[in-house]
């Protein structure tokens, strides 16, 4: 029997490939995309914090995000109306192009330019995720987005880390030239976009969004992992003045790493047993990891931070495919939409809700009250969705 079983499953991924031509473009515009956005992800709120301090980093963050959120809610508009393809190449030229007026003197200059960049951002990212939900055969669909995931999240990697160090060696000219420069680079991947004529009317369900109690647990789990990774690359080198700049920069890689590498691994788990129990681990991780982070000193840094970077590829992976599971499959754009935009405003709401904790309180105290908050959160909103959506 289990011979068979084993037969069935290898035969099964020889019929539902995964890493397809049209999967790798897709994947090597992302990739390139995300490396212009987290370049500036953590440069921006340094050069903003000269301008007007932590309020102004704090910003750079929230703005951006709000903005990409916009972007995300008229993105299927967007995409009905001009096609994935003419979409993206709008999205990537409004994502890259006001990369150049990031380092500007002007505070306001700077959060305008985070503000037109969230725009381009939000259409991308709807656009490029319904996509690959699309792409993916159904039987290894978590598999198969953790492939596109390991390729937005592998910038972050290097991304984060590096957009101070390269403001810092480089300047503000050379790096906001770089981060312009990979996402017009990106429109070399633009191949495995279709166009509008390659959409079948039946797939056009542009404001067709998933039921709310369906999707509220996963879209908020989501959200306090991000609220989490949000408040950390904004902060952290200002919560832990103790632990060295070197340490930072680890920290700060070693949680994409662990990011990455965990949505990428858990995709086949999740294809077997579901994302249920996932979620959930999910979310307990992450506030683990902020009571962590509450500590002083380098050990509580790296635990934390890694930590959170587990958590968060965790609720990536699991989150989306809980949604797709929910959702009709002509709903992949409407998913994406609501996936991205609780992805986005944890990472605004952590870069301007942990800030203005730690203006009052101090950031060990933001980061303990942050935990709290998450735990009671999710377990209200679990209690009001989930346990009432079981027993219907």
């Amino acid at each position: 029997m289990s011979t068979f079983a084993l037969e069935t499953e290898i035969a099964d991924r020889r019929r539902d490939p995964i890493l397809t031509a049209p999967m790798a473009a897709l994947c090597g515009t992302i990739t390139m995309a995300m490396g212009s956005f987290y370049l500036l992800l953590s440069a921006a709120p340094a050069h903003a914090a000269v301008l007007g301090g932590e309020l102004a980093a704090g910003l750079t963050t929230a703005v951006l995000m709000a903005t990409t959120i916009i972007g995300e809610m008229i993105a299927p508009r967007l995409i009905a109306r001009l096609g994935r393809r003419s979409a993206t190449v709008t999205a990537l030229l409004v994502l890259a192009l006001p990369a150049l007026a990031t380092f500007s003197s002007d505070v306001t200059i700077v959060l305008a330019s985070c503000a037109v960049r969230g725009l381009g951002l939000g259409v991308l990212l709807v656009a490029a995720c319904g996509l690959a939900a699309s792409l993916a055969p159904a039987s290894r669909r978590a598999e198969a987005m953790g492939i596109y995931g390991l390729a937005a999240a592998l910038p972050a990697i290097l991304g984060v880390p590096l957009g101070p160090w390269a403001l810092a060696s480089f300047g503000p000219v050379a790096t906001a030239g770089i981060a312009a420069a990979l996402g017009v680079g990106a429109l070399a991947g633009l191949a495995a976009f279709p166009g509008r004529a390659a959409l079948a009317d039946g797939q056009r369900q542009p404001h067709a969004l998933p039921a709310l109690r369906a999707s509220a647990w996963p879209a908020s789990a989501l959200a306090i992992g991000a609220i989490a990774v949000g408040a950390t690359i904004t902060f952290l080198p200002l919560a832990h003045r103790e632990v060295a700049a070197t340490t930072i920069m680890l920290a700060l890689l070693l949680q994409g790493i662990a990011s990455a590498f965990a949505r990428w691994a858990l995709g086949r788990s999740i294809d077997r047993h579901g994302p249920n129990k996932a979620v959930i681990a999910g979310v307990a991780c992450t506030i683990a990891a902020m009571l962590i982070l509450a500590l002083p000193g380098e050990a509580a840094v790296i635990a934390g931070m890694v930590g959170s970077g587990v958590a968060f590829g965790v609720l990536q992976s699991a989150t989306l495919t809980q949604l797709l599971q929910r959702a009709a499959p002509t709903q992949a754009d409407s998913v994406s939409v609501v996936w991205n935009a609780a992805y986005d405003a944890g990472l605004g709401v952590g870069g301007i809700g942990i800030g203005a904790l730690a203006a009052a309180a101090g950031f060990a105290a933001a980061f303990a009250i942050a935990a709290i908050g998450f735990a009671a959160v999710a377990c209200l909103i679990f209690l009001l969705c989930e346990t009432r959506r079981a027993s219907c």
